[in-house]
């Protein structure tokens, strides 16, 4: 005896939902693609040229011609700078890994190989190796260049630093997106104490691979690979003992370090030693808190 209570046909379809089906089939694939990423995952970096990122204006003498010349004093901070050619950063490519990327921080000073401590007044002296074009921090580095300001060997370096500085105690963090143009083996980034050295580095060799790399206690460990032309957002969070390091989203290492003395900031840009050939990378949307 069959029953008398109405059962629906299978498969049929409300208007609404015919309509929302079809609507999702005319959507590009990329459309799924973005809005998987907005869900927590993240579509792997695209790589760009350096034509592509940037456009320079004007050529920048060798280092050895500048030696030559006396460009500037050795075995001192100078003051006098030296300028560069104008690095014309592509926003529209840039821009876009960082998202609604910060202004960059006006409270930082920057280290160059002539000068330890230069003030953001100054900024503009030392455009060979340190420019700001929008949100985009521009740091340089050419062949044969190493440390001249004081007899310590090596050393090359430009890096902008935080006068905000601390000891052991309350977090603190730093985060800002990287675009790596023309990779040189160095440190890209450090948590440095004054007395006690730096704690935590994020290190970048000639291929693009970027590491992580504990001053104590664990293996240095790969992060990323083959990141020449391309982009990635780095956090590293630090309380004076001990840091966290995040890379794109996603917590890649922790660790501590003891610094009895001293006080500990966040230096990012190029520090190595003498550099083999030019180097460049951008930084957008740092800051820190």
């Amino acid at each position: 005896m069959t029953s008398s209570k109405h059962h629906p046909r299978a498969g049929r379809l409300s208007l609404p939902a015919v309509t929302t089906i079809l609507s999702l089939a005319c959507l590009p694939v990329s459309s799924f693609a973005q809005a998987g990423a907005s869900s927590g995952s993240k579509p792997p970096s695209e790589k760009f040229s350096s034509a592509d990122l940037y456009t320079q204006k004007g050529s920048d003498p060798s280092f050895a011609s500048l030696l030559e010349k006396k460009a500037f004093p050795v075995g001192v901070n100078s003051t006098g700078g030296v300028k560069g050619s104008t690095i014309d950063v592509n926003k529209r490519v840039v821009d876009r890994p960082a998202g609604k990327a910060h202004p960059i921080p006006q409270d930082i000073k920057i280290h160059t190989l002539c000068n330890s401590v230069i003030p953001r007044k100054h900024f503009e002296r030392w455009t060979r190796w340190y420019q700001e074009d929008g949100n985009t921090q521009v740091f340089r580095m050419f062949k044969g260049e190493h440390n001249v300001r004081n007899s310590r060997p090596d050393a090359g370096r430009v890096e902008a630093f935080s006068s905000l500085n601390w000891t052991r105690g309350d977090w603190h963090e730093w985060e800002g997106t990287y675009t790596i143009v023309k990779p040189h083996g160095c440190a890209i980034f450090q948590a440095k104490n004054s007395i006690n050295d730096w704690g935590v580095m994020i290190n970048m060799n000639d291929r693009g691979d970027i590491t992580l790399n504990h001053r104590k206690h664990q293996k240095d460990e790969v992060i990323a690979k083959g990141m020449t032309g391309k982009s990635f957002h780095l956090k590293v969070r630090d309380n004076g003992h001990d840091y966290e390091v995040y890379l794109d989203g996603k917590k890649v290492g922790a660790g501590h370090y003891a610094r009895p003395k001293g006080r500990t900031s966040f230096r990012w840009g190029m520090y190595g030693k003498t550099f083999k050939h030019d180097a460049m990378i951008f930084v957008t949307g740092a800051r820190f808190k």
